[in-house]
């Protein structure tokens, strides 16, 4: 996940920006830094976005984690296998996993917690990160965004079983 972090954070420190367009931030993946074909470079974005490395926000991505924090080594590339690496990571989710149109999103999870506890998306999602980096990137985010509800005091009732129906894909939740 390291790696990933280093990916994501690229366009933002060579672009020296807090926040980047879709297109921006691709066209720096695949044009200015060479590791990726634009397809391959619109990939890392929606894995990224899934995995709350990065949160659309007024129509520009902002990082889900501090960008100055990841130490990118002079000359680093990702390794040949990252996006084979990102590919299996998308798809271990199980065989019976819903349309993108039935799931909560972590942005809709997100929104919510925010809205019930009053605490802005940037601090949430921070906590969230931090949450899910100490777990090893091992638990959905959205899970780890429930926990974190807790923390704060938020009921999540409302939103458990659609979470747990959408992460464990069950029908009968969401």
């Amino acid at each position: 996940m390291e790696e990933f972090k280093r990916v994501v954070s690229a366009p933002f420190k060579k672009n020296l920006a807090a926040s980047l367009s879709e297109k921006d931030f691709e066209f720096s993946l695949a044009f200015d830094l060479k590791w990726f074909s634009p397809k391959a470079a619109s990939m890392v974005k929606d894995r990224a976005l899934e995995a709350g490395l990065l949160s659309l926000k007024n129509g520009v991505l902002v990082p889900g984690f501090d960008v100055e924090t990841v130490r990118l080594p002079h000359a680093f590339k990702p390794a040949e296998s990252f996006l084979g690496d990102l590919e299996r990571r998308k798809s271990s989710g199980g065989p019976s996993r819903k349309s993108p149109s039935e799931e909560i999103s972590f942005e809709q999870v997100l929104e919510f917690i925010s809205a019930d506890t009053g605490v802005n998306k940037q601090t949430l999602a921070s906590e969230i990160n931090s949450m899910q980096d100490r777990l090893s990137y091992l638990v959905d985010i959205r899970v780890v965004a429930l926990i974190v509800a807790r923390m704060f005091g938020c009921d999540i009732d409302a939103i458990f079983e659609k979470v747990a129906g959408a992460v464990l894909g069950f029908s009968d939740y969401a």
